[in-house]
């Protein structure tokens, strides 16, 4: 009978440390979900280049331009053309010397911010994928590819989690403006991990230390009284409606709203604000009826030889010259 209890005791073992090896950590469904936020920060910084690259390509469009312009306004036989031409090459300087100011003072101020949130975000989540990795009873870290407590281990490797895209590190811009989807000024289009009863992203056996998650939701031993609960070492929260998360053995999760969705929230400003940084107001565009300032600034200048003028003085000087108020003929497009 002893033995019988010992060779039942080594099966028991042997099956414990078998099922350590293929899973016991979170489903590719939970941590996955942090690499796709990992990734999307990553495209803030060529979003942010795409912008600025707009300003500065509206300034040299403009200049030369307005160079064309001057050499035309020089060899134009006709008093109308060459007033025209004058008066469009001084609107055209004002309106790159616009977007300079712009792009330098007030657009690249954005792009910075909104570049430093995004990559101080994704720092933390990096981070927090790291420390998945080894953080588990086993060796095996949390990160399974599969069912949590099926699935066989992954590791990164070559800018993936076992098949996931996942670098982990900075990427080089990208050219063009790329929309972000998980990460939206009003909070997370879908949430890393789910908050609501029922969840089986990690095994039963709760392997993985660094969060935990069990049938009632978010969970570990001691649960704490708090309206909202943080995960992922506290840069993420849930509501406890469902479930609570307390503690991990890394780090005590706090339970009061302090600044730890500040990250979050500053990332996604930073975006939105990168997002609306708009080039279009300098580019040498038809005009409304009523023409820019700048242009009503060199109609008065070279027409009526004044700095400054009324409207009713500037408007039949516009009507004159251009008709419809269009600067289409001299658009460098």
């Amino acid at each position: 009978m002893k033995f019988l209890f010992l060779a039942l005791a080594c099966v028991h073992y042997t099956l414990r440390k078998a099922q350590q090896g293929a899973g016991d950590g979170l489903a590719k469904g939970a941590w996955s979900k942090f690499c796709t936020i990992s990734e999307e920060l990553n495209k803030v910084k060529g979003n942010a280049a795409e912008r600025l690259q707009a300003f500065n390509t509206i300034r040299v469009k403009n200049k030369q331009t307005q160079f064309r312009l001057q050499i035309y306004a020089t060899e134009a036989q006709d008093d109308t053309a060459r007033i025209k031409a004058a008066t469009l090459a001084l609107w055209l300087s004002r309106k790159a010397d616009a977007a300079t100011t712009a792009d330098l003072r007030t657009a690249s101020k954005k792009a910075i911010n909104g570049v430093a949130a995004a990559l101080y975000a994704k720092g933390r989540v990096d981070e927090l994928l790291e420390l998945m990795a080894p953080t588990k009873s086993a060796a095996n870290g949390c990160q399974v590819n599969g069912n949590s407590g099926s699935g066989s281990p992954v590791a990164k490797n070559n800018g993936k989690i076992g098949d996931t895209e996942c670098s982990l590190t900075r990427k080089l811009p990208t050219e063009t403006y790329n929309e972000l989807t998980i990460l939206t000024p009003q909070g997370f289009a879908e949430e890393p991990l789910p908050t609501t009863a029922g969840n089986d992203k990690q095994s039963s056996t709760i392997g993985c230390n660094f969060v935990t998650l069990t049938g009632a939701g978010l969970d570990k031993t001691n649960q704490q009284d708090a309206a909202n609960v943080y995960y992922g070492d506290a840069i993420f929260s849930g509501a406890k409606s469902n479930g609570q998360l307390a503690g991990a053995r890394l780090r005590t999760l706090t339970t009061e709203d302090e600044t730890d969705t500040q990250t979050w929230k500053d990332a996604a400003t930073g975006a939105k604000e990168i997002k609306s940084l708009n080039s279009a107001a300098y580019d040498n565009a038809t005009l409304t009826t009523d023409g820019d300032s700048d242009l009503k600034t060199a109609v008065a200048y070279f027409a009526l030889n004044k700095k400054t003028t009324a409207d009713s003085e500037t408007k039949p000087q516009l009507d004159h010259y251009f008709q419809n108020h269009s600067t289409q003929p001299f658009s460098s497009s």
